[in-house]
């Protein structure tokens, strides 16, 4: 049966509500925009920090070392990367998981805040100070930049960082303070800089990694100022991450967790899963079963539930499954199952939203060796549908989509959501042609971004 897809319908979908999960990403937020925005705006994850911004001596800003950002009050970054204010800008327009967005200042090493408290010391924060008119341009090239992250790992100035703070909440910014160690610095901060101008600083983003590997976040008191614990993918897997969180959320009520680093697994698996780890932890999915593996077909033989989260190899095995022994499964109303070929989120993916009582025909029988289930969630949308071709095509045993008039979208991730906001499917087709056969019949709107531009497309199936 073939559709055609009408120019400029308008379609809403329905926003699921997920657990405060950030990310921090570098490079590969500008430099992989091919990819990266869109993924990050389909992860799980509410809040990315793109790191990190330098500040030098005379008060210029850069990102990373690899490009300059702003230069005597003005916004240069541009000529270096066009699309990344825009980018920037599409983090947080509909269909996306992310609600704010940071930029982060400093790092291991970095000079900023010493740079910081001399400029201040010599130049004041008022209008005509260099650090105010580069943050003027900042707040002017990116209006929708929620917050300016601190992550001060050496110079710990009271004085100057609370008027520093002080001046951005000023320019509309809010702060972040992103510790490992000196509590008493970063609360007198935090304190200061809200008694000066109340609600300024309104997250904490404690470090639990690396240098902060010992950190406790019931052990670090900002007051009415919520504290996020972050943990490294370098230390942590998804399982582990999700046990922890769950552990300081019933211990210490934190209220979510960021992850470190999307530089590590960006354009891969481990995006979705370790944003789903966080927000599994504080979604009340930690020990409530969601879907049901069996052995054998039409639900017999071993039975093993799960709670929502990512399992890999060794997670199933601890749980009762054997490697490549799953022949069909259960799924509760609200939840999706991503099936993998291989251990560690890798191979061939098998996306489920319902129940299936046997494998054999979707050729997936005993191949299972890890899984991700997550709540379903798509963001509300208004936007255009720009002509296109979608044709459904009848194939020995299964079912397909051939984009005709779609660019090339060989390893894009491509969504699907069903008439009620529902994400069904994710894949990233080797073709323009995507197997639909999991899908019932219905209307379905399919999302993808090419080159920094998103379309989306309505099929009937």
């Amino acid at each position: 049966m073939k559709q055609f897809l009408v120019i400029c319908i308008l379609i809403c979908l329905i926003q699921n509500t997920f657990a405060q999960s950030g990310i921090y990403g570098g490079g590969p937020v500008y430099k992989n925009r091919s990819y990266s925005i869109s993924e990050l705006k389909g992860s799980g994850y509410t809040c990315v920090v793109v790191w990190t911004i330098h500040i030098d001596a005379s008060g210029n800003l850069n990102f990373n070392a690899e490009f300059p950002l702003v230069q005597n009050g003005s916004y240069i970054g541009g000529s270096t990367y066009p699309n990344f204010a825009s980018d920037i800008a599409s983090l947080k327009t509909a269909p996306t998981t992310i609600n704010r967005v940071e930029f982060c200042l400093s790092a291991w090493g970095s000079s900023t805040f010493a740079n910081i408290r001399d400029l201040i010391n010599a130049q004041g924060t008022g209008s005509t100070s260099i650090l105010y008119r580069n943050f003027q341009a900042i707040r002017n090239a990116f209006p929708t930049v929620d917050a300016i992250g601190f992550d001060d790992e050496s110079t710990y100035d009271v004085s100057s960082a609370t008027a520093f703070a002080v001046m951005l909440g000023g320019l509309g910014f809010k702060v972040s303070l992103v510790p490992y160690t000196a509590a008493s610095f970063w609360t007198g901060v935090a304190t200061n800089t809200n008694n000066q101008r109340p609600g300024t600083v309104d997250r904490v983003d404690l470090q639990c990694y690396s240098g902060g590997a010992g950190n406790n976040p019931c052990n670090w008191n900002f007051g009415s100022i919520p504290v996020y614990a972050g943990l490294w993918d370098a230390e942590k897997t998804t399982s582990q991450v999700q046990s922890q969180l769950t552990t300081w959320k019933n211990s210490c009520n934190i209220k979510g967790g960021f992850m470190w680093l999307y530089d590590d697994f960006d354009n891969t698996t481990g995006t979705e899963a370790y944003a789903a780890a966080i927000n599994n932890a504080f979604s009340g999915g930690g020990s409530t079963t969601v879907a049901t593996f069996y052995k054998d077909c039409n639900y017999g033989g071993n039975a093993v539930g799960l709670a929502a989260g990512s399992y890999t190899l060794s997670s199933l095995q601890a749980k009762g499954i054997v490697n490549d022994d799953i022949s069909s499964l259960q799924v509760q109303s609200g939840y999706r199952v991503t099936l993998y070929w291989d251990d560690n989120y890798g191979g061939a993916t098998l996306v489920k939203t319902a129940s299936d009582a046997c494998l054999v025909d979707d050729g997936w029988n005993d191949k299972v060796s890890s899984l991700v289930i997550a709540a379903t969630a798509a963001a509300t949308a208004r936007t255009s549908i720009t002509a296109a071709t979608a044709t459904t095509t009848n194939l020995p045993g299964q079912q397909e989509l051939k984009l005709i008039n779609a660019p090339n979208l060989a390893g894009i991730p491509v969504r699907i959501y069903d008439i009620t906001g529902r994400q069904v499917l994710l894949v990233r087709p080797i073709s323009n042609r995507i197997n639909i056969a999991l899908l019932s019949p219905g209307v379905y709107v399919l999302v993808y971004t090419v080159q920094g531009v998103q379309k989306t497309q309505r099929f009937i199936k």
